[in-house]
């Protein structure tokens, strides 16, 4: 943001700024930064919303244009007839953006198209005066499109290329005019589509439909998951409770029967063995009690350590656990951040082993993870 507040020439108040990261190399990384006015936008978005609408995805025109293009080094021109674009794209990124309308004065096709000519050898010799040894020649791929697009590619000395068939549409329909819309299109298409890197999303993010708060929904169904599992155990105690009071009374009445009866020696032997039995009985249903309860702290000390260790920047899509195995999947904007969860999940001692069973980029800044957590096994001792 420092670097936009210096590059920008208005001041970042007054704009909606959107920005995309690519990494050139190992040791290079170009940041594409895109500031668009919040009057302009706002407008906009009133009208969408007017119409009942809501904007999902956002784009500038040159930057929509430069994906039509299927060669990585390219010239794009769209001329319309009140102004025209021009986009100098090297290695998949738009090097140049020019987009000017045509002056008062420029009222003819001819007269239209020398604009965009010379406008055209204008940036050519601009980008050429700065990079010697790799000069823009009439050899690299020129797409033209628009109204005068075909007026303007009989003029050019330039390889002129037809615009690639990137979608599915009829043939009847006019590519050149919709070059802008088809980029857009490729835009939400996802990656392989076109060479160009660039495939920002400039609707700003208080426009943007919220996303659904999964994370709150996990931990909704993980508390009234764990308020079923209570009220089970609250009913086996329960139940518990009521045999061992019923043995005890029971208990009570033979204690009773021995003391008033003072029987033979057998029939104290025959009372003291049902004593023992209902003894017996009540103790087998103490084991069962507190080896759940000891899992339960342990589930939830285990499900504690998992949520407080989760960086903020990722997202949980789900816990699991059967078997003393945890499963979490979720979202990360990249690999390091899973592996340091991990690292920190390993170090906390609580778990066996944490494993990265699966762990994949399913989008730019968006990996998918799921991590398999072994629980150390649960000993219950005697009289422990």
């Amino acid at each position: 943001m420092r670097e936009a507040e210096r590059v920008m020439p208005v001041p970042l108040e007054e704009l909606y700024t959107s920005w995309q990261a690519i990494n050139i190399s190992d040791i290079e990384t170009v940041f594409c930064l895109v500031g668009i006015p919040r009057s302009t936008v706002d407008a906009i978005i009133a009208t969408l919303k007017q119409a009942g609408l809501e904007p999902d995805a956002m784009d500038i025109r040159p930057l929509a244009l430069a994906r039509v293009a299927d060669e990585r080094n390219a010239i794009v021109i769209n001329a319309q007839q009140t102004g025209f674009d021009i986009v100098v794209m090297i290695g998949g990124i738009p090097e140049l953006l020019r987009s000017l309308p045509f002056p008062a004065d420029t009222t003819s096709p001819g007269d239209k198209v020398a604009e965009v000519k010379e406008e055209l050898e204008r940036t050519i010799a601009f980008y050429n005066s700065s990079h010697q040894g790799s000069e823009i020649t009439a050899s690299m791929a020129a797409f033209v499109s628009g109204e005068l697009g075909d007026m303007l590619a009989q003029t050019l000395e330039h390889r002129v290329k037809p615009l690639p068939h990137l979608l599915s549409y009829t043939d009847s329909l006019n590519t050149s005019e919709y070059a802008a819309n088809i980029g857009l299109a490729l835009r939400q298409g996802g990656a392989g589509f076109s060479p160009a890197q660039v495939s920002l999303n400039v609707t700003p993010e208080v426009y943007l439909p919220k996303p659904f708060p999964l994370m709150q929904l996990v931990s909704w169904a993980f508390i009234l998951l764990a308020a079923a599992v209570l009220i089970l155990f609250g009913i086996s105690t329960l139940q518990n409770y009521q045999e061992t009071k019923r043995l005890q009374n029971q208990l009570n009445n033979i204690q009773t029967q021995i003391t008033n009866r003072q029987g033979t020696q057998a029939e104290i032997k025959q009372l003291q063995t049902q004593i023992d039995e209902a003894t017996k009985s009540g103790d087998t249903f103490k084991k069962p009690v507190d080896t759940a309860m000891a899992q339960r702290e342990r589930i939830n000390t285990e499900y504690s350590r998992i949520t407080s260790l989760m960086p903020g920047i990722l997202d949980i899509n789900s816990i699991e656990y059967g078997k003393q195995i945890w499963t979490v999947k979720g979202i990360a904007p990249d690999q390091t951040i899973i592996v340091d969860y991990v690292r920190e999940l390993r170090n906390s001692g609580q778990f066996q082993s944490v494993l990265i069973s699966n762990m994949n980029e399913i989008a730019y800044n968006e990996w998918q993870f799921t991590l398999t957590l072994s629980a150390f096994k649960l000993i219950i001792k005697e009289g422990s």
